[in-house]
Parts: structure tokens; sequence; C-alpha cells
């Protein structure tokens, strides 16, 4: 007898389907009823979409009788997907009609329930498709999803294997699978009594997985194999013709969302890049007018790209005349393309004088570009341009990301390998002295790459520029393009259910984008026709006000490394860094040298570094602290659910907050802060303590 413990017990696939209710969006309701022989948990945790299908699903927990029976109702608009597990334990798709009831077993059983379905189902001991029994309207649903599942489990693991094959051999998989699984459904129609909203669902979770499939490969393929693939022929992408944009009914099925956002971020690629200020760098939290953002933008275009060499360094300590000055800017504004050699230690790569002049040679030929790719495989560095392009390949060493590595090799260049000092007649010492300037020159501020007297700015709003501008932070990423983009290319209920989920994830993302994402909102607000998307909207930025700086923090207890209860709250007096990581998360792994740094600058301060896992696994966990030395506090919960990942919003890891002495949210910090802006964030946390 199996420990049901381990049993998958319910997956219900909650989709929309069928048309949306009329005025209102009313929602009815699925009741999911099930018994379990002989179970070792007494509670299942049962996930779904909100009647919105917006934002993170919906958890309820029943817990069995005496009889070791359940039953629940869950509110639909649609067809909804229901996931069900023992003890939050995330098991594999089932789909459910709304109005459905059963228990399932470790194999995945998917309910589909639409408005008004009832479902039973009881499980006992045993493989699932001999031990589980369906019973109630539309059960036949239930039971082609438990014949389909083991099939697209299949073709999700050659998925994960095909990663690096070319564009031609990609595409006849994916289209095989795609074909295929229409085929089984046309057949299965024959045996099973399948509801025609089930098989609307059906049709479009095949067709939306393959259209996300296909418009994910370039990026897939990049990750798997660390360069691009630059023979994607056009009919690759002819799929687009044939998948609609558009479709109301699509609403709710998982893939759906993720390929309007795939398919409107390709678009934004074959865009010309913003060379706007505010594009490029997060003004928001300046709260400037739209007047005086556009004047920035203006002032950066045409001086911002470019400064003139005398702006670099100050060329009055060589007494030269001005008209020398006049034509070192102009020399240094036209300055030759450097060679590879020049701008890297080739040599200390290990390349010989000849391999290093065929590379200079190629850099030349090139577009100037240039990729990375780290692996713990390799001892050395290599130079790759078998593909076209030129790929540095660098060991991977200490979690240290590509770039870390690839610059101890960069080189400091000279002024005189870009300009031809000889014309202006200057002294050898002259010379060797520009050289030191432009070699020990400083990065320059904006205040001064810009003149922002014209501009009205108090003198705080030109030094948080300048903080900004040396960060060199990008602004809010993809979002408000996507969102203008959205709203051009999608129509109807799709568009605002789309813009809501954005705004929603915007929130929840929280950070620097938090004032921008609220400015799309009032807009959103103003023009939306739906109120159920309002108040979805609505209750997420609540959710995230509740984390602003400056409000308590969410307080937890949890288990340490020795089963001992540990809280947030007993670490009051001390700045909390918390940080959300996970054995198997690569980034979270990889930022380690930076937090020790941190806890080196803070060393003998009152900082309390507490490392929170979602790992599930507590040997993974332990290993990880010890393989890894993490210092600090260890606690571990679960992803999902209740608990402290949820409190914070935290929807990937890491995510890292800093919480005061007193309890309250300081400062939720990202990556890019974390890398590049660590002595704001120490400064940040002395602060705070009143150290400085």
């Amino acid at each position: 007898m199996e420990n049901i413990s381990r049993l998958i017990l319910v997956t219900i696939f909650a989709m929309s389907t069928s048309a949306p209710a009329a005025e209102g969006n009313e929602s009815s309701v699925a009741i999911i009823t099930g018994e379990v022989r002989d179970p070792t948990a007494r509670e299942i945790m049962f996930k779904y979409n909100s009647p919105t299908a917006l934002g993170r699903q919906t958890e309820q927990r029943v817990v069995l009788d005496s009889r070791n029976r359940f039953a629940l109702e869950i509110p639909v608009v649609r067809g909804t997907l229901v996931r069900g597990s023992y003890k939050g334990r995330s098991v594999p798709w089932k789909w459910v009609r709304q109005a459905a009831s059963y228990v399932v077993k470790r194999s995945p059983l998917v309910l589909f329930v639409e408005p008004g379905d009832s479902l039973h189902i009881r499980i006992h001991p045993g493989h699932l498709s001999t031990s589980c029994r369906f019973s109630g309207r539309n059960a036949d649903n239930s039971r082609f999803i438990v014949e389909w599942y083991p099939r697209l489990r299949n073709f999700q693991r050659k998925i994960r294997d095909s990663r690096d094959m070319d564009a031609g051999d990609f595409s006849r998989l994916v289209d095989g699978w795609h074909g295929d699984q229409i085929e089984f459904l046309n057949q299965r129609r024959t045996r099973y009594a399948l509801s025609p909203g089930f098989i609307e669902h059906a049709e479009r979770y095949f067709n939306y997985t393959y259209a996300f499939l296909k418009i994910s490969y370039p990026a897939n393929y990049r990750r798997a194999t660390g360069r691009e693939n630059k023979n994607v022929p056009p009919e690759f992408y002819d799929f687009l013709k044939q998948i609609p944009l558009v479709d109301e009914k699509a609403i709710g099925v998982d893939p759906y969302s993720t390929y309007l956002v795939r398919t409107l971020d390709l678009e934004l690629m074959k865009m010309p890049r913003s060379t706007a200020l505010s594009d490029l760098y997060d003004l928001t939290s300046l709260d400037l007018s739209k007047e005086t953002r556009a004047g920035l933008d203006s002032l950066y275009a045409r001086f911002g790209w470019h400064p003139g060499l005398s702006k670099m360094i100050d060329l009055s300590t060589l007494g030269l005349p001005e008209a020398i000055s006049v034509k070192l800017d102009s020399m240094y504004a036209s300055r030759r393309k450097p060679t590879l050699s020049q701008m890297f230690d080739l040599e200390k790569m290990g390349l010989s004088k000849a391999a290093r002049a065929r590379l200079d040679s190629f850099y030349q030929r090139s577009d100037g570009s240039y990729r990375i790719a780290t692996s713990s495989k390799l001892e050395k560095p290599e130079i790759d341009t078998t593909g076209g392009a030129l790929v540095f390949r660098l060991p991977a060493q200490d979690g240290a990301s590509g770039m870390e590595g690839l610059r101890s090799f960069k080189k400091k260049r000279k002024l005189s390998d870009m300009v031809d000092l000889a014309g202006l007649d200057l002294s050898t010492e002259n010379g060797a002295y520009l050289d030191s300037l432009y070699e020990n020159r400083q990065p320059l501020r904006l205040s001064r790459k810009l003149d922002l007297s014209g501009m009205g700015l108090s003198q705080a709003v030109q030094t948080r520029l300048d903080s900004i501008y040396a960060i060199k932070r990008r602004s809010i990423s993809a979002l408000p393009r996507r969102f203008d983009l959205a709203e051009e290319k999608l129509k109807g209920r799709v568009r605002n259910w789309f813009l809501a989920g954005q705004l929603i994830s915007g929130f929840q993302r929280g950070g620097a984008s938090f004032a921008a994402v609220n400015r799309m909102w009032k807009e959103f607000q103003a023009t939306n026709p739906y109120p159920e998307y309002n108040a979805a909207v609505l209750a997420a930025l609540d959710k995230a006000m509740a984390l602003r700086p400056g409000r308590p923090a969410p307080d937890f207890t949890l288990r340490d490394l020795d089963g001992q209860p540990v809280s947030l709250s007993q670490f009051r007096g001390n700045v909390v860094l918390l940080d959300f990581w996970a054995s198997w998360c690569g980034p979270c792994i990889g930022n380690l040298p930076y937090l020790r740094k941190i806890k080196k600058k803070t060393a003998g301060q009152p900082v309390v570094f507490v490392n929170l896992s979602l790992d599930s696994n507590d040997a993974a966990w332990r290993k990880a602290i010890e393989e890894h030395g993490i210092e600090g506090v260890h606690v571990r919960s679960r992803v999902s659910g209740s608990g402290p990942a949820s409190d914070y919003n935290v929807r990937g890891i890491p995510a890292y907050f800093l919480v005061d002495p007193q309890g309250r949210i300081l400062k939720r910090l990202s990556q890019v802060e974390l890398k590049t802006d660590m002595d704001g964030v120490v400064a940040k946390i002395l602060k705070s303590l009143g150290s400085v």
C-alpha cells in the first residue's frame, strides 16, 4: 500500500472556455467532493484560479471528516483549474469542471469544471488509473485526462532535452506534438462523452502551449548553448498567423498569458532601442513633470552619449591653447574603433600572438558585439567564433557572473590608442600625461555631462539624478513599453484582462518601479469597463502598499536547523537583511559573494542576516548551506500558500528585504542594487542604526 501522503490527491484545471458571464461577470460554483481510503494526512490544499483569472491562485484547505471525506465549493465564471495536495506539496495537473468533486492519487488527475458541474471521486491504494473512481456530471472529462496526462509528461521531458536543437528539428518536434494532441482529442471524443466546454478548453490549451513553446525557442536555445541561432528561417514564425493573439475564451488558460507576453516582447525587440534618459534610468522616484522629463531626454539625446574629452578630464593642467582642446574634443568624438586586444588581455587568456591577430581581424569585421557564457566544466577561458559571433567562454568560479570573470581580463584603454596625438605636436611628456589623465578619470556625473542649470531642478534632485545615473540601473524593464503595445495590439476583454495582470505583476514586484506602475494603474482605471479587474488590481495594490518602506514587516515563526522556533520579531533592535533563496536557485547562489561583502562591511554592527529557504527538500537545504558556507540565521518555509513568501509578495527568488530596528520595512532590495550599489545598501543600514 502506497503512502498516500506522497500521492497526488487532486489537480483540477479550471480554465476559461465558455463565454464570460454577462453584466457583472457573476460567478457560479463547482462542488468538489471525495473520499480517501487510509489517508495519512488530514488536510488537503486546493489551488485554483479566481473568477477573474488574475493574480495568485486562490488556495483553500479542507479537513477530512471522521469518515475520510471532504467537500468544497469553488467559485467559477468559466472552466477553472484546481490543484490539490497534502500539506502544500504541489501536484501535477488535473482538470475539473465547475461544481466538481473528486480525490486523486499519485498519478495526476485533472477535472474540468464549469458552472453547475458536480463530481465525486473515490481514491483507493494502488495505481491511479485503476484506483480512482469518478461519478457525477462530466466525469468523462477526468477519465480523458487520466489517459492523456502521461503523454504530456513524456513530451515535457523531450522538450527539456531539445533546447539545443536547431530551429528545423525543434519546429518538427513541436509541430508533431501539436498534431498528435489534436488527433488524440478527436479520437477520444468517440470513447468519452466530453463536454463542449472541455473540448474548447483542451483545443486552446494545445494551441497556446504549442505557440508558447515555439515563440520561446530562441531564448531557450540561447540559454542552452550560450549563443544565438542566426539560422531561424522566417517561416518559423508562420504560426503567429494561425494562432489568434486575441481570444476571449482563452482567458485563464495557463499558456495564454505567457504567450501574449512573449509575443509582445518579440515585437518590442524588433523596435529601435530608445535612447531617452527616462527609458534608460528609473526617474519615477523624482516625481518630475512630463515637461521636465522631456527636457532631460532632449538634453541627454544631444549631449549624454558622447561627452567631449574636455568634460571627462581636466585639460587645463596641460596649459594647452584653446584650439588644441577643441581639436582634442573633435578627435575624441571620431575616435577609432579599438581592437579586441586593446580591450582585453588576450595574452593572459593563453592566446598566441597569431591567434590574437586573427581575433582582432574578426572583431573589426564583425558588428563589435560579444556574449559571455560560463561553465563549471571549463578549466581555462576560451574564445569561440564558430557560430559567426564572438563568445567568451569562461570557467564558473565561486558564484561569480560571467561579466565579473571577464572584467579580470579587461584592459584600461589608453587615449593614444584611440586618438592620433602625433598630429597635435605634443611633447612626449604631455602625451604620457594625457594618457595618465584619461586612464585615471572618474566616471562623469550626469550633472557634469549635461547642463542642468536651465531645468529648474533643485540641488537635491540633481544629486539624486547623479546617484541614479551612477548606479547605471535600467528603469522598469519592458513593462511600460509592453503595456503601451498591449493597448495597441489587444482589444476588448482580453486587453483589459491582460493589462490588469501586468499591473498586478508590477505591484507584486515592488521596488523602484512602483511609482510608474501606479501611474499606469490610474490611467487604466479611467478606461477599463470591467469592475472585477479594477477590484483585482486594487487588492494587489493594497498588499503592495503594506510592504512599502515604513510599514510593519510581516512577522513569521519558522524552525531553524536545530528545529528551534525563530521569529522575525525576536530581532528587534537590529537591522535584518531577509534573504529568500533556495538551493536550486542559481542567482541566489551567485549573489552570495555580494552578501558576504555586506556582512564584512557591517561587521560589529547589530545586523542580522536571516536566510529564508524555500527548499522543499530538507537534505538539499542543509547541504547547500554547508557547501556554500552560507552564514547567518537559517529557516525554511514552503514556496506557495500562506507563509512568508506570500506575505512578502515574493514571486521569484532571490528576493531581499531590509527591516529596520523597529521591525518596519526599510527597503526591498533589487539584485542590481546588491551588485552595483553595495555602498548605498551599507549606508542605508548604518543610517537606520544611527551609525552615520
